[in-house]
This record gives structure tokens, C-alpha cells and sequence, in this order.
């Protein structure tokens, strides 16, 4: 079961802040919860369609079945909020599923030859039905899928998009592709609990009731707990006050590749739904910077640096309790470990907390967030705290954690250079 531990924030001889903050900004924290647990009864609310219901449940469910039937992969086509929450659930080395993000001239005509495109299907995510990068992935996948599969590519492919009558929508209508929707108020980066995150994890064989009964557990944490109970106001209460304090940067330490998915995936909930200009072109900006980071390897690049270096930063460690493979007594005596180093999950915890100890010891602020076993539920819980934790934080901050006129502003750009070449 997830767990925030904030020991090594409200404790020790030096405490980074006070241990009564909780008590003081209690009358505060309550007022937020009761405000957002109010609006999420509201049909234009995120969270009042999220975690779906059994329909969406269903839903799922059946169009997994069919692209299972048809295929042994699946190439998701989607980037951002349209495929870092999927990658978490579908994260590991036996994973079915495949991912077009980004558009790297050097590496993705081999990444698109590496597909057994006569057992493959492909799911198309846009929650705006416009972002470049998807159409362009999605155009060269189609290409490739209808080359392998002239009769039954159709039946191969699903379209995961908000309700609306745009080129997807008429591309899809007009083909005859099964279309799954985001529902209008879920923002793509809030959209991981919707078709955009437990479709591609039902074809990988997670369990979708699993996931949304998880953020059931997360949603009832973070909207019916008080004080520092919610794990939700806490991270709330945490981002605001060290951006006070001049901590501006929150490093986000995944020890594990679903822990670092997991970081990554909240890099861009707080960059996109906090990083605001507040009160128009003579206003001010602001934000938390989020960095994901990967542990250990990034232990031998930014430890140095977030241990002595400049006080802007407070670190937010991610763990798992996963065992992993183990250590017979030859490879401990090779690699000179005790015998309670039994497996490399040991090791691995190991390394995780003698990082954030000596970072604490170093004077840097470190939280720490447990996943437990890294499971379905564990996620969809911490899906939903996380995301409840950026709309306490905006409100805070006074803030709109749902738009994100800089990426639109961007997008628009990227148009306007390519029509002029």
C-alpha cells in the first residue's frame, strides 16, 4: 500500500519545517478539501469522472478482448499525458506493448521495422485529436500495419479521444474504427484512470477493476481525509511552502523503472498544471520545477550536485518492495554484501535510503513515497493522490491547474514554421 513519509521534513534536530504546520494551516487544508470535494460533485469537475465507473470498466475490458484476438503487441500512438501514465501500468520486460512518443529521425524507422506488424494492433491516443507528433507516429504505423494486414487492419485499431468531430474523429467514423472516449472534462495529463491508461494495461494483462479500485482507495484518502492524514494536502502543503522558502526545484527520485515512470509521469502533472503567468503580461510567474530522476544511475551524476550544491531543491524519493532476483552466497561474497542482501531488492533499498539519509544529513529536504509492491492497485491509488495533491497545490497557489496555454502557444508555432517551409 502507498505510503508518504515526511520524517526527514517535520522531524529531527533541525526540522525543515515546523512540526505544527499541519495544526496551523489546519482551519486552511479543511476549507481546500471541503471546497474540492464539493466541486468533484460537479459535472464539469476532472474528478467526477474519474476513477471511471463499471461501464468504462467494461468498456476496457471488451476492446481488449477483441485487439487480443487479433494480436499478439500492441503499438500505442500517443505522447505525454497520452502514454506516460500507460507506460507506468505497462512498464517491464515482458511487456506486450510498444510506444511511439516522441519523433526521432535517427532511431524510428528501425523502432518501426522492430514491430511484428502482422501480429501487431494499434491504438491511437489524442486527447486534442491535433498533436503532431501522435499523427505523425499514428500515419506511419497505419502505413506499416495496412502493408502487413491489407484485410484486417481496421479490426486492429482503436482510437482513444475526447468526444468531438475532428480529423481523428472523421478519419475513424469514416473507416469504421472503434472509438473509445476520454470524457470532455479530463484533461490529457488527468487522464490515466480513463481508456488512455487501462486500455493499453488491460492488453498487457493488467487488471483494470484493480487499477480503479486503487484510485477508489486514493480518492477517498485524498478527498475524505483531514490534516496531515491526506497524503494529497500534505504534498499540497509541502510544494507551496518550500516554493516559499525558495525551494523552487522538487526532484523527483525514482528508485526502480516503475518508480522512475511514475516520477515521469508527475514531471509533467506539475509542470504543465502549475508552471503559470499570473496576472497577465505584467503579472508574475510561477511554479515548481519538477525533474524525474533515476535511481541508482543518476546517484553517479546529480548526487554530487543536489548534495552540495545550490539550496534551490527538495527531493521526493519513490520506492518499491519488490524483491527481484537473488543472491546466492557466491555472488554476495563476490560483490562483498552481508547475508541480509539476500536478493537485489535489498540492495536496491538499500541504496534508496542511504541516499535520501545522507542527502537529509546534508541538509536537504527529502520526502519519501512508498509504492509498496508496485502493483495495479498501488498505482491507481497514487494516481489519484497525486493528481487530488496538484489540484490542492494550484488552488493554493492560486492557480488554474487545467489549462496549458504555453503547450497550445508552442503548437501553434510548430504549425505556423512547418506551413512556411
Amino acid at each position: 500500500m502507498p505510503e508518504l513519509d515526511l520524517g526527514g521534513i517535520l522531524q529531527g534536530p533541525a526540522p525543515h519545517l515546523a512540526p505544527d504546520l499541519f495544526d496551523r494551516m489546519g482551519p486552511t487544508l479543511e476549507g481546500l478539501r471541503q471546497t474540492v470535494l464539493a466541486l468533484t460533485r460537479h459535472e464539469e469537475h476532472p474528478f467526477r469522472h474519474t476513477p471511471g465507473d463499471a461501464a468504462l470498466e467494461a468498456s476496457v475490458r471488451h476492446q481488449a478482448r477483441l485487439l487480443r484476438r487479433e494480436a499478439e503487441v500492441l503499438v500505442v500512438a500517443g505522447i505525454g499525458g497520452s502514454s506516460l501514465g500507460a507506460r507506468v501500468l505497462c512498464a517491464g520486460p515482458r511487456s506486450r506493448v510498444r510506444f511511439l512518443e516522441g519523433l526521432d529521425p535517427s532511431s524510428l524507422s528501425a523502432r518501426l521495422q522492430a514491430v511484428p506488424w502482422d501480429r501487431a494492433s494499434l491504438c491511437v491516443v489524442s486527447k486534442s485529436g491535433g498533436t503532431l507528433e501522435t499523427l505523425v507516429n499514428a500515419a506511419l504505423a497505419l502505413e506499416a500495419l495496412r502493408k502487413a494486414c491489407p484485410q484486417r487492419w481496421r479490426q486492429r485499431t482503436v482510437l482513444v479521444a475526447s468526444p468531438g468531430s475532428g480529423p481523428l474523429h472523421r478519419w475513424a467514423e469514416a473507416e469504421g474504427i472503434p472509438r473509445l472516449d476520454i470524457p470532455s472534462p479530463v484533461g490529457g495529463r488527468y487522464s490515466v484512470l480513463t481508456p488512455v491508461g487501462l486500455l493499453p494495461a488491460a492488453f498487457d494483462g493488467v487488471d483494470p477493476s484493480a487499477v480503479l479500485s486503487g484510485a477508489r482507495l486514493g480518492a477517498d484518502k485524498a478527498l475524505l481525509l483531514t490534516g496531515s492524514r491526506n497524503p494529497a494536502l500534505a504534498l499540497a502543503l509541502l510544494l507551496v511552502q518550500f516554493y516559499a522558502q525558495g525551494l523552487k526545484e522538487v526532484d523527483l527520485w525514482g528508485y526502480g523503472e516503475r518508480p522512475y515512470l511514475f516520477a515521469r509521469w508527475i514531471q509533467q502533472l506539475w509542470g504543465e498544471s502549475l508552471g503559470r503567468k499570473v496576472g497577465g503580461e505584467d503579472g508574475h510567474r510561477i511554479g515548481p520545477t519538477p525533474l524525474a530522476c533515476l535511481g541508482s544511475e543518476d546517484q553517479h551524476s546529480l548526487l554530487q550536485l543536489f548534495s552540495d550544491g545550490p539550496r534551490t531543491r527538495w527531493l521526493l524519493v519513490f520506492s518499491e518492495d519488490s524483491p527481484g532476483p537473488p543472491l546466492s552466497a557466491e555472488a554476495r561474497a563476490f560483490a562483498g554484501l552481508p547475508p541480509a542482501a539476500a536478493n537485489v531488492g535489498a540492495v536496491q533499498r538499500a541504496l534508496c535510503e542511504g541516499t535520501a539519509r545522507a542527502l537529509c544529513e546534508a541538509g536537504v529536504p527529502v520526502a519519501r513515497y512508498g509504492l509498496g509492491g508496485a502493483d495495479a492497485a498501488s498505482f491507481g491509488e497514487a494516481f489519484f493522490v497525486f493528481m487530488a495533491a496538484t489540484v490542492y497545490a494550484a488552488a493554493l497557489f492560486e492557480v488554474d491547474p487545467f489549462g496549458q496555454p504555453g503547450v497550445e502557444a508552442g503548437k501553434r508555432r510548430t504549425r505556423e514554421i512547418l506551413g512556411a517551409v
